[in-house]
């Protein structure tokens, strides 16, 4: 009688190791849908193009305005306004690139701030809509970064080895905090009305910390070898590595669930004493991966009963991802790819190809003259709609090598329509065996897939 493995469970996101994980972990995955209310196999949304022939450099941060627009800051000092319809125009140039950029405040105005190598910058908003009222605020120590974020009842910049700030009486000063010697700022968060500086070393920049979000834990992408760290001053092991390695620009993370920001206030205080922005499930735009391992990933729950897990939710293999932010909860993605520029979104009309990729299985103990052969796989699905298609994989002893299983009618995919069950021929033999599916939807419909069952003897 043949032995059977099973797989019920789909939620558990990228295991940490080949063979085993929480419950629903599996080896890789990308464009699947983990997190929805029911624990199945689909496929996650699309990305879209925005601004075709508009973007003409790297995006490095995306602010969203409190006058219904969001602005992107380039690397070679193009300024863009995406409406929220998603059309975006370019609306300023500046004289270089720009490393920095967020929305502040005074008493009476609000305006967007921005950084070149060397001046900090500002627009009131709305102000002249030909941007004829830019002007400079101060200077800054030329450097890479000079990421910007609230804090504290300021706007904090990261300064190479200093932390610069705008008050909210537009007071400025370039030197407001110095860092400990050898240390440069890259990354801005706040937490608890207080600045949290992620650093590089001034001697290796390569080795420092990236880019820092604060969702439901917080969390810093350091190095270029794709590991992510608790930021939480106590931690000190890696957290969880993305599976391809690579690296994240400062303000190429966001929260996938939007901010919320709770204050604590005492009524003598001259600012509030403390303020938390709360979001959730940690988005991070991933490149200089192994090919096929860049995109947006995701880290995280969006439910208290699921499990804290890893996801890549939108394969992007580009050249390098400058911005990642939620607009409006729309996730925007500014990137390169080759010498060109472009600007993608969450389509959410249009779903992606999901593909899965199973932990191994191993086979059992047994005398050492019998060989373990690997029959058919069984795949349970929700009736399949029409236009849709399965595909399952599979390959022994870490070949490397997927190959194509065919259905019992000879067919390279299963895509029966209101079918419920696909069995799939495999006949071979080996004692590490790793499945793989691809699923292929048509339009906003993707298949679903419930349960599989691989048979052996």
């Amino acid at each position: 009688m043949s032995q059977i493995y099973k797989v019920t469970s789909f939620r558990g996101g990228i295991s940490d190791e080949d063979d085993k994980g929480i419950a629903g972990s599996f080896s890789f995955g990308s464009g699947l849908d983990i997190r929805k209310k029911a624990d199945s196999l689909s496929c996650q949304q699309a990305l879209k193009e925005e601004g075709a022939g508009v973007i003409v450099d790297l995006i490095y941060f995306w602010v969203p305005c409190s006058d219904g627009n969001a602005y992107g800051f380039g690397n070679a000092g193009k300024i863009y306004k995406r409406t929220s319809a998603g059309v975006i125009t370019l609306v300023y140039t500046e004289a270089s690139g720009i490393t920095g950029a967020a929305e502040w405040y005074s008493s009476t105005k609000t305006y967007l701030y921005w950084a070149t190598a060397t001046k900090e910058r500002r627009k009131e908003i709305p102000g002249d809509v030909n941007w004829g009222d830019t002007t400079d605020v101060g200077d800054l120590t030329s450097a890479t970064w000079h990421t910007q974020r609230e804090a504290g009842g300021a706007l904090i910049i990261a300064n190479a080895g200093k932390l610069a700030q705008v008050g909210y009486d537009e007071s400025y000063t370039s030197e407001a905090l110095n860092l400990i010697p050898g240390n440069i700022a890259k990354t801005v968060v706040e937490r608890n009305g207080r600045s949290i500086v992620g650093t590089a070393r001034a001697s290796n920049l390569t080795i420092g910390i990236n880019a820092a979000i604060d969702a439901e834990v917080p969390l810093a992408q350091v190095g270029t070898d794709g590991e992510l760290y608790f930021a939480n001053m106590k931690d000190g092991i890696p957290a969880k590595r993305f599976p391809g390695g690579g690296k994240c620009n400062p303000g190429g993370v966001c929260n996938g669930v939007e901010d919320v920001n709770f204050f604590e206030w005492e009524q003598d205080a001259l600012s509030w004493i403390d303020k938390q922005s709360v979001g959730n499930l940690a988005m991070f735009g991933v490149w200089g991966a192994d090919t096929g391992y860049g995109g947006i990933y995701s880290y995280g729950r969006k439910n208290k009963n699921h499990p804290f897990v890893m996801n890549l939710e939108y394969l992007l293999d580009v050249t390098e991802i400058g911005s990642v932010a939620n607009i409006g909860g729309v996730i925007v993605i500014g990137y390169k790819n080759g010498s060109s520029y472009y600007v993608k979104s969450v389509d959410s009309t249009t779903k992606a190809t999901g593909t899965w990729e199973g932990l191994d299985f191993k086979a059992p103990d047994k005398n050492s003259m019998e060989i373990t052969v690997w029959k058919t796989a069984e795949v349970f699905c929700k009736a399949l709609p029409a236009g849709t298609s399965i595909a399952f994989y599979y390959q022994t002893d870490k070949s490397g090598t997927f190959t194509l299983a065919k259905t019992a009618d000879g067919d390279t995919k299963f895509d029966t329509t209101g079918g419920k069950k696909a069995v799939f021929a495999i006949g071979t033999d080996g004692e590490i065996f790793q499945p793989k599916v691809v699923l292929t939807p048509t339009g906003n419909t993707s298949p679903e897939i419930r349960r599989i069952k691989v048979f052996f003897d």
